[in-house]
């Protein structure tokens, strides 16, 4: 893939219609919305669908270096945004980080006039996969392996539970790199370790390392959204997005980088451990030359829920991609503690 030049929001690819769009229906006039694992968008009022229509658009990859000196003093604007429903009229605040949503009137398709100030735009992006009575059967599904949790909350989940879809924003890292290193093999005998010195040169492409770049949903519930097929990645269209709510970045370019980098180190480590081989590994020093880094802005699908059990929330989510779930839920310390007991008995009776 060839690294495109700077091109920050509102220069070159510009603004609203060309990133930012919604669809109205030529039967009804509601707006479409994008139909989950399909190439369509549906209107869910009457049935009509409308085709996507196909380009020869390619996923970009982008100069890390160029676009850093290019948003330099560029200050971006996280604001709320009121817009106003095309479909009933009713007005809606998008807060600072989401640029398209739902009317909570009507349930038509609203986006915001730009980006939600960001200067940097998507260009990539993962269509949702899994449409809502999908997610619903995984969160089913999810729910029904919760064996320490209370006996009632499958009811109290499934009559309060609700899902949303929403496009979570990412970075992806590419970089070639190359490391030379010095380091010990243990090898085991006799209960004992003995070490080894060993060198070597290891070289690796780092592929879309992924970093998100939202802040809206806790470590705890994340654990769903780790791994994507990233060769799924199309180019951006804002037919995938219309009828969903999405979300800009929270963690800039320049902040996220960082991050990416101390993935990729890690990455390496692990490459060294397997190379060093043995028993056990040290690792004395590392000295790595990193070729040109590239990246991407993208948007990936994910359906999020939050739950009501006895006065305290609880957060869900599906990977929109891949049906992955992972979520909170209450504890029964009843069960806990039968846990514990029968663990303590079959301890005692193992002595």
């Amino acid at each position: 893939m060839t690294a495109i030049s700077p091109s920050p929001l509102g220069e070159g690819r510009g603004e609203g219609p060309a990133f930012i769009r919604t669809f109205p229906c030529v039967s009804c006039g509601a707006k479409l919305s994008f139909a989950p694992g399909t190439s369509t968008l549906r209107c869910e009022f009457c049935g009509a669908e409308n085709a996507i229509a196909a380009d020869d658009a390619r996923v970009e990859e982008l100069d890390l270096d160029e676009w850093l000196k290019s948003l330099e003093g560029r200050a971006e604007t996280v604001e709320s945004e009121q817009v106003r429903c095309g479909k009933c009229g009713a007005e809606e605040v998008l807060q600072g980080s989401h640029f398209a949503a739902r009317c909570s009137f009507c349930g038509s398709a609203i986006v915001s006039k730009s980006y939600a100030g960001r200067r940097i735009e998507p260009r990539s992006i993962v269509p949702f996969q899994l449409d809502a009575r999908a997610a619903h059967a995984a969160f089913h599904d999810w729910l029904r392996w919760r064996w320490l949790a209370p006996m009632d909350l499958k009811r109290y989940a499934r009559t309060d539970a609700s899902l949303a879809g929403v496009y979570l924003p990412f970075w992806t890292y590419d970089c070639e790199t190359v490391s030379e290193y010095r380091g010990q093999r243990g090898t085991r005998r006799d209960k004992t370790t003995t070490w080894t010195a060993v060198s070597g040169r290891i070289g690796h492409f780092h592929d879309d390392v992924l970093v998100p770049a939202s802040h809206s949903l806790p470590p705890s519930i994340a654990g769903a959204l780790a791994r994507w097929d990233t060769a799924a990645l199309v180019p951006y269209k804002p037919e995938f997005v219309s009828g969903f709510h999405a979300e800009a970045y929270q963690l800039g370019l320049a902040e996220s980088y960082p991050v990416a980098r101390g993935m990729i180190d890690s990455q390496i480590r692990g490459l060294i451990r397997r190379d060093i081989g043995g028993y056990a590994q040290r690792i004395d020093s590392v000295e790595t030359r990193y070729g040109r880094f590239t990246f991407k802005h993208v948007l990936l699908p994910a359906w999020v829920s939050a739950y009501r059990y006895r006065d305290k929330v609880y957060r869900f989510v599906v990977n929109g991609q891949t049906g992955r779930t992972s979520g909170e839920s209450p504890l029964s310390w009843w069960k806990v503690a039968g846990l514990v007991v029968l663990a303590l008995v079959v301890l005692y009776n193992m002595r």
